[in-house]
């Protein structure tokens, strides 16, 4: 079941891709990245909270259209994120995306 990081009234969502707005979320739970760049772009993000399960974001500091701090803050995990008419939605691009404490390089993971 997938969830929203973020309780915003629908945004326009060509701001979601296009428009660069000053980005600074240092490393910390995914969730919470996430969750904290929802308030600071006011662009609603849908995940499914197991691409979040114990994952910690990479930092991302930085002018950046929401859609691409997004991307940034799932460092190596192959993920897809695409505009709806609600915000952002993430999707797994592999099946190594869904697994929790993924240990590719440059990933961290929560203990």
């Amino acid at each position: 079941m997938a969830s929203p990081a973020s309780a915003h009234a629908p945004h326009d969502v060509l701001s979601c891709e296009t428009e660069k707005q000053p980005v600074n979320i240092p490393s910390m739970p995914l969730a919470r990245a996430i969750e904290i760049l929802g308030r600071q772009s006011g662009c609603p993000v849908l995940v499914d909270p197991i691409l979040m399960d114990g994952r910690t974001s990479a930092a991302v500091k930085g002018a950046y259209t929401p859609q691409a701090a997004l991307l940034h803050l799932f460092g190596s995990v192959h993920v897809d994120v695409t505009a709806t008419v609600s915000g952002l939605s993430v999707s797994p691009l592999d099946a190594t995306a869904l697994t929790s404490g993924d240990t590719r390089p440059g990933l961290r993971t929560t203990s």
